[in-house]
């Protein structure tokens, strides 16, 4: 049976990415969808209509959240398994035809999107067609078409200003993994040099080594000047730990807080401590009893990098901070989540112990 579920404000229902069998109805409150345009790679909210159905397509289908839902203020939400909406939407032909409308216009739009992107593109290089549409392909969940456009950009442009670009998301979409939030704009391609054409071996050389050294085309910016001196942003990170461990919270957030001052960070490395200083700094924030601000920055962490290192650790933290806050029904959620969430591990553990002692 349909059961009713509650929630606070600032409550997430499900993250993009996640993968889930429950179909939404909003009953009383407030929700948004939170998603990226296919075009531009802004971020989109849309806020549920009052009795309107969302998570529908996804659970369907049965493949990852096209968006993450969030509650604003208290709400309360119907929540049907997919044979249940089934079974309910036979018997409701005025439904059927509401839906076959919502999803009729979701399709224009797309196929509107991906005019725009072509349009853009019209007059430029044919690879720098292929990688947009490979990687709208992508941001929408159609693997297979995006694999296969990858693949295509690659084996027609083998030296392409993207190639590395174009590996990393295709292994990202072959392990189902979502478009990552906050991925660099593509470099662009040279017009001069057709696709399918072949570059001397010296050229290759110097390409791949320039894709190593610098992938994005951006320039790496050192960050701020701390102590009078420029420091990267993994001696910052290293010395924010070093606080950490050594019980120096306020020191601690003051180095994580530094981290995310860095910008145009190109290599792989410097971006993977600028993911982890944004985790790094809400953990420091929970040890602090700033709830608040935790709660804030771990959302945003997962919001910013849904396929980060961090995220299972993320939920669980939000769920100490629901807990502490007095927000028990929250903290059950975020818990009974982490501990649903493979691999099993320390903190699959301490999830199921915390929600032991709530009684759930």
């Amino acid at each position: 049976m349909p059961v009713a579920r509650n929630y606070t404000g600032g409550s997430i229902v499900y993250f993009q990415g996640d993968i889930g069998d429950e179909v939404y109805v909003l009953q009383k409150g407030r929700v948004i969808l939170i998603s990226t345009a296919l075009d531009t790679g802004e971020e989109v909210k849309e806020e549920v209509k009052m009795g309107e159905f969302f998570g529908v397509k996804s659970s369907l289908g049965h493949y990852p959240r096209e968006e993450t839902a969030q509650v604003l203020g208290k709400t309360s939400v119907i929540v049907f398994k997919v044979t249940e909406f089934e079974q309910m939407v036979l018997k409701n032909t005025r439904l059927i035809m509401t839906m076959m409308r919502v999803f009729s216009k979701q399709l224009r739009d797309i196929h509107r999107q991906v005019r725009q992107i072509l349009k853009a593109g019209a007059a430029g290089n044919p690879a720098q067609e292929l990688l947009n549409v490979a990687e709208a392909f992508f941001r929408y969940g159609n693997f297979d078409h995006a694999i296969y456009a990858f693949q295509k950009y690659l084996e027609y442009n083998p030296n392409g200003q993207n190639v590395r670009r174009a590996e990393e998301l295709m292994q990202m979409a072959k392990k189902g993994m979502t478009y990552p939030a906050g991925y660099p704009a593509p470099q662009h391609e040279d017009e001069s040099e057709p696709m399918g054409a072949h570059m001397s071996n010296q050229q290759k050389m110097r390409s791949a080594d320039q894709a190593l050294n610098d992938p994005f085309g951006l320039p790496e910016d050192t960050g701020p000047d701390l102590d009078g001196e420029d420091r990267s942003i993994s001696d910052v990170l290293k010395e924010g730990l070093a606080e950490f461990e050594e019980g120096n919270y306020e020191k601690a957030l003051e180095c994580f807080s530094g981290c995310l001052e860095y910008s145009h960070l190109s290599d792989q490395g410097a971006l993977a401590q600028f993911r982890r200083a944004h985790y790094e700094k809400a953990r420091t924030q929970l040890k602090l009893k700033q709830y608040e601000q935790a709660g804030e920055g771990f959302t945003n962490y997962l919001k910013k990098f849904p396929t980060g290192e961090h995220v299972k650790e993320s939920i669980y933290a939000l769920g100490v901070a629901a807990e502490e806050q007095g927000n028990a029904d929250r903290a059950r959620t975020l818990y009974h989540k982490v501990a649903t969430m493979p691999p099993p591990d320390n903190t699959t553990r301490e999830a199921r112990k915390r929600l032991e002692q709530l009684g759930a």
